[in-house]
């Protein structure tokens, strides 16, 4: 799924190279013409301000919040003793498609499933609970490492496991799930497929989410952080566990679709705006894109009042770019389409790329560095999914990503001054985290299919246990569906902010709200929830208290 949405993102790439805001005109239909008078008037017209950007797409906020609770919200009890443990056979499941039982000697009850390898092969598994509350799931699996398949519950995709135990049964686990008292029916399917199941074992949750999960200290890693960053994420750290930040990727911002649709179906708005920087990379640049991705973060920010997110598609420089037949250079963030090997480049065995990188990292910091001058702070994004290896930053080992990453944060911080950026990691894996000193935020991205609405607690689990030393803010920084507020606050996963990815999960070809993967009625509930934070709730943040 996220292969997909990449794949629409450089398509979009390519349309935008010559005005980003072509791109939106054409995509609104007959409202494309208010949106384009906006765009137009508002980054060339507007009024000259003291912090060198103009750029005006709506009204200019004065009211804001005032009196946002912040009190604690209890987390969910759970009722399930500390010895519990319940075993269920995967032969004695019910076997769909492909899926067959085998006698082996070796398994825990004498045989195993296999066959669970193309859609419409399936394996259930039923188990009756006697109580409440929050399960480890131990898949006693064998095969190839890195084999990823699907668990649902009662037909609701929770989770995912991945196998690595290739010459005998071994744990497959997946943590901190919620089960109310009750038969429950537990099913695999195949994503990757191809492994063999042996018996589900359920125990009480050996790592419980707990209070201390959601108290962060308003530390940003970077000491010399100026004062609205420093706000931002006081604010960020305060609703943590409390609340979380509708959030959406729009291209355009304010004169975006998205923010139109999105508004007129829900009666809300989304905090957090989502924006891509991959335009201002040198690759780019070199094939003519244009980009007004800053004029659009700074107009959510200082005129609208809310929060930006910022990632980097980051092109391939021009020497090291395919640029042919079916990858040309708008898709060379892709492995296919770059030349790039990062391991000889951190390892010291090509100078000349590593140049190119440092310059396209001068270049970007100069991008952020108008932001900061106008006291813009950001969630910046880069280098993400790495552990995936569809980009070319991931198509490396652990370590050279790790070092690019710190390379980035030093020339960033201390080289260009940067105190505007709250630094936000989503590797996806904690052999490729960086550590705890260049990360203030955990990200995952999670496109889970059609109409899954569940918390992904499993995932939020793993995150607050395995990745650093330091308590980190967790965020959901893509998404496909948007999540159940009910069932986020109930299964204790309390996502800091979600950022639904636009083209196909939000819009259908940037024109209607597309419900192929989250209804209208669910989207409606999310942003109305009393639980989830949207643009006119949020209070003043550029004079959010620091004490």
């Amino acid at each position: 799924m996220t292969k997909l949405k990449k794949t629409i993102a450089l398509i979009s790439a390519a349309a935008m190279c010559c005005s980003l805001a072509a791109c939106g005109d054409a995509q609104n239909g007959e409202d494309s013409e208010s949106a384009a008078e906006t765009s137009a008037v508002s980054v060339s017209d507007a009024a000259s301000n003291d912090d060198g950007i103009k750029a005006v797409f709506g009204e200019i906020r004065t009211e804001y919040n005032t009196d946002l609770d912040l009190s604690d919200y209890p987390l969910t009890k759970s009722d399930v003793p500390a010895d519990f443990s319940l075993t269920v056979e995967a032969e004695s499941g019910k076997l769909e498609g492909n899926a067959k039982a085998n006698d082996f000697p070796d398994a825990s009850g004498g045989a195993y499933v296999n066959g669970v390898n193309v859609e419409g092969d399936a394996l259930t598994m039923t188990a009756d609970i006697e109580y409440s509350g929050f399960y480890d799931m131990n898949f006693l699996t064998m095969g190839s490492e890195g084999r990823v398949n699907n668990v649902l519950v009662d037909g609701m995709k929770v989770g995912d496991i991945t196998t690595n135990s290739p010459a005998e049964f071994g744990d497959t686990l997946l943590s901190y799930i919620y089960l109310d008292k009750g038969t429950h029916e537990i099913t695999i399917t195949p994503s990757w497929g191809y492994v063999d199941i042996d018996c589900l074992i359920l125990t009480a949750a050996a790592t419980p989410i707990t209070e201390d999960t959601y108290k962060v200290e308003p530390t940003l890693v970077n000491p010399n952080a100026d004062e609205n960053t420093k706000r931002l994420y006081k604010f960020l750290c305060d609703i943590y566990g409390k609340y979380s930040l509708a959030g959406q990727y729009a291209d355009e911002g304010r004169a975006s679709s998205e923010y139109e649709k999105i508004t007129a179906k829900t009666g809300k708005t989304f905090a957090v705006l989502g924006l891509d920087m991959g335009n201002y990379s040198l690759g780019s640049k070199a094939h003519g894109a244009e980009s007004k991705t800053v004029e659009y973060a700074y107009d959510w920010y200082k005129n609208a009042g809310g929060i930006v997110q910022l990632c980097w598609h980051w092109t391939t420089p021009e020497d090291y770019a395919v640029n042919s037949g079916d990858q040309p250079w708008y898709s060379s963030f892709y492995k296919e389409g770059s030349k790039l090997d990062l391991d000889k480049i951190m390892n010291g065995e090509d100078d000349a790329a590593y140049q190119l990188l440092m310059d396209d990292i001068d270049n970007m910091a100069n991008e952020l560095a108008r932001l900061r001058d106008a006291g813009v702070p950001v969630l910046w994004r880069p280098l993400h999914e790495a552990a995936g290896g569809w980009f070319w930053w991931g198509n490396c080992e652990p370590e050279s990503y790790k070092k690019l990453w710190n390379v980035m944060y030093d020339k960033m911080t201390n080289e260009h001054n940067l105190t505007n950026l709250i630094w936000v990691w989503n590797g996806q894996d904690p052999a490729w985290y960086p550590g705890d000193e260049t990360v203030d935020i955990n990200g995952w991205d999670i496109y889970a299919g059609n109409h899954v609405d569940s918390s992904q607690s499993g995932r939020f689990d793993d995150m607050a246990t395995n990745y650093g030393t330091k308590t980190k803010l967790i965020a959901l920084t893509e998404n496909g569906c948007v999540m159940d507020p009910d069932k986020v606050f109930n299964d204790n996963a309390r996502w800091l902010f979600w950022g639904t990815w636009s083209d196909p999960f939000t819009m259908k070809l940037g024109v209607v709200i597309n419900d192929e993967y989250t209804t209208v009625e669910l989207l409606t509930k999310a942003y109305n929830h009393e639980r989830v934070l949207t643009l006119d709730e949020l209070p003043d943040l550029q004079n959010y208290p620091l004490d």
